[in-house]
């Protein structure tokens, strides 16, 4: 074989486990994305005069959140494949929407309520 036929046979064989290794990358992000279990949610009102911080749990399963432990106001949503948290918590016909996003056990992002005409900013931490 000649010099150059080896250097073709080496960038190809580069080439290729950089593709497996790029594949396995992903495979490890999408394991480490799974937003299931229970997350510990810190809320801090930035605008209105709501309480200044509230303390919930919540429960995220398939994607799907709901309220989980002693926790005062009901919340139902979803986090996306991508992270991309969409929900809501009610009370006595109090509605609170949150957005924001969560990977890697942890999350941010903001809630408003034009019911109560208060607003700020969340954090949320998986538990165990």
């Amino acid at each position: 074989m000649t010099p150059a036929g080896y250097t073709r046979l080496f960038a190809t064989v580069l080439m290729g486990a950089a593709s497996i290794n790029a594949a396995n990358a992903q495979e490890q992000l999408a394991a480490t994305q799974n937003p299931d279990g229970i997350y510990a949610v810190y809320i801090t009102t930035r605008q209105g005069d709501c309480d200044k911080n509230y303390n919930w749990m919540i429960s995220v399963s398939g994607g799907r959140v709901s309220s989980a432990g002693d926790t005062p106001m009901e919340a139902s949503g979803q986090v996306s494949k991508r992270g991309t948290v969409a929900l809501a918590f009610q009370r006595f016909g109090q509605v609170a929407t949150v957005t924001g996003s969560l990977a890697r056990g942890s999350g941010s992002g903001t809630w408003s309520s034009p019911t109560m005409q208060c607003a700020g900013s969340w954090r949320a931490l998986r538990q165990g």
